[in-house]
């Protein structure tokens, strides 16, 4: 076997594994975990409380709360995130100006 080919298989190897991986990081989808705390951080009932508010009202509002918060999609247009779970920062969604959905993660 060529050292090429040993590169284009090895290569190949890591592109699956890291496609494999992504996979599986793909969100928490677990409804039972709705309501509940996570891992130590906020519950998702606390964070139904920015539900309704404006945007500016709800980043505002963990602003003063000391909230780290990110917005992860907005009128249909969904972001780019990192993987990493903190169940101390707020997540929200958007829809004509209002949030429509916010959790912890």
């Amino acid at each position: 076997m060529t050292r090429r080919r040993v590169v284009a298989l090895l290569a190949a190897g890591a592109l699956a594994v890291a496609a494999l991986t992504l996979t599986s990081c793909g969100g928490d989808k677990d409804p039972s975990r709705t309501g509940s705390a996570h891992e130590g951080g906020k519950s998702d009932a606390s964070a139904s409380a920015y539900v309704g508010l404006t945007k500016k009202a709800a980043t505002t509002k963990a602003d003063a709360a000391g909230t780290t918060w990110r917005i992860t999609r907005e009128d249909g247009e969904s972001f780019p995130v990192t993987l990493d779970y903190n169940p101390e920062r707020l997540n929200f969604e958007i829809d004509d100006g209002k949030v429509t959905r916010a959790t912890y993660g």
